[in-house]
């Protein structure tokens, strides 16, 4: 009897381990600024056995700097060629290509124009040596189309819908569009396709609107992306690069969706801003208030990222596991794990207060003051522990010399006591 209860135990949890399946994708950003950095980032994304990689940007620095960081457009096709080459010939990728599917759109260094937009002139020649570098078709329609933005499913089921946009080729900060008319239409028709889950990519960040110094999506382009999320309610999630470091980040304020919305940025695969900049991570603090994300949901050095979609038997995701890794020795540096119920709709309500009610700039006031307080603590701390210290070496060097004058004085007392004997 208990063989017999023991065996269907055994019978059951080996339904219940196969009834979960492993979906891996790997994404990153920001690839060899130095053409002559040797890595093997590649070598280390390749132990985890993703079946996609996506591109999410500045796969190649096809432009250049010749004054202090001042960008310049490289003119010269060939050498725009050549710049894609280097990283396609790089050994490792080179391994990599053969087992995974390659994805990607371009940001703005392999677009050939820092910060570039819809008036870049080098953009549709950019973009054709782009989908070259990929290996897209010749005859593909991404080739006539106004951008490279595109989509697939991940898994043969059409559950998962990766939704890839393209935030250059149409952009115009004086209108505040990021997509442009055509890829608005695409994207609404994405949300109606079949699927249980989106994800969404972009070469620049999405959700947050109050950071200084790196780019994020425009304010009318994120009312008008949360207005197709609030029609839809479609379980999402954005992925992200551009800013040379890694983070996660949630929508402060789900009610105002009617669902929880997170961000993953992964970038700075070889080149991350504390890999040139001196106490960056302690610097940024300053700059980027906690609307989105904490401090402890930041990683500042070299990385890429991993998402695991976790499917049950009727292949429906029902967890999705993301981490960022170290692109030294591939460590964990940051994680969050989403049960898919988390990304369902809920309840909305517009009335309810929000922090993003308040200005962006009174929230960035509010972050100055929060850590100019927190560093005044901190010294106000080392202050009182300098003092302390100094305290007990007073204390100790009086109690020390009080001790020499007590020993002295009973040295001179026996010497005058010999005397007299």
């Amino acid at each position: 009897m208990l063989k017999n209860l023991l065996i269907v135990f055994l019978y059951s949890l080996s339904i219940a381990v196969k009834a979960e399946n492993l979906l891996t994708i790997a994404f990153g950003s920001c690839f060899k600024f130095y053409r002559s950095h040797d890595t093997d980032v590649f070598q280390r994304i390749q132990q985890f056995n993703p079946k996609y990689f996506l591109w999410l940007g500045d796969a190649a620095y096809i432009d250049y700097t010749h004054i202090l960081g001042m960008w310049k457009p490289e003119q010269n096709e060939t050498r725009v060629k050549e710049k894609f080459d280097i990283t396609n010939s790089d050994k490792y990728y080179v391994q990599f290509k053969k087992s995974v599917t390659i994805k990607g759109v371009y940001d703005d260094h392999d677009s050939n124009q820092n910060n570039g937009d819809k008036f870049n002139p080098f953009k549709e020649s950019a973009k054709q040596l782009y989908l070259d570098f990929i290996g897209v078709d010749k005859n593909s329609p991404l080739r006539k189309q106004d951008g490279i933005y595109q989509s697939f499913y991940a898994d043969q089921y059409d559950k998962i819908l990766i939704v890839m946009t393209d935030i250059r080729y149409n952009s115009d900060k004086h209108t505040g569009d990021c997509l442009g008319e055509n890829q608005w239409k695409w994207l609404e028709e994405q949300f109606k396709k079949k699927s249980e889950l989106i994800i969404m990519t972009s070469g620049i960040q999405v959700i947050p609107d109050d950071r200084d110094g790196s780019e994020t999506w425009f304010r009318w382009s994120k009312k008008k992306l949360y207005a197709l999320i609030k029609k839809y309610n479609k379980p999402i999630i954005f992925l992200s690069g551009d800013v040379h470091y890694s983070e996660i980040m949630k929508y402060p304020c789900p009610h105002r969706l009617g669902q929880n919305l997170y961000e993953f940025t992964s970038s700075g695969m070889t080149f991350a801003n504390s890999d040139h900049i001196p106490f960056f991570d302690f610097i940024s603090q300053f700059f980027r208030p906690t609307t989105f994300s904490n401090n402890q949901d930041h990683y500042y050095k070299s990385n890429f990222g991993i998402l695991k979609i976790i499917t049950n038997n009727r292949n429906s995701p029902i967890r999705i596991e993301y981490e960022t890794h170290s692109s030294q020795d591939s460590s964990v540096v940051l994680q969050k794990t989403i049960q898919i119920e988390e990304l369902l709709q809920q309840f909305y309500d517009d009335s309810q207060s929000c922090i993003l009610d308040v200005s962006r700039e009174e929230r960035q006031w509010q972050n100055y003051l929060l850590r100019i307080n927190e560093k005044i603590f901190i010294v106000n701390c080392l202050l009182l522990a300098v003092l302390v210290f100094i305290i007990f070496l007073i204390y100790n060097f009086i109690s020390y010399i009080s001790k020499f004058l007590e020993l002295y004085k009973q040295i001179q007392m026996n010497k005058l006591k010999m005397k007299q004997e």
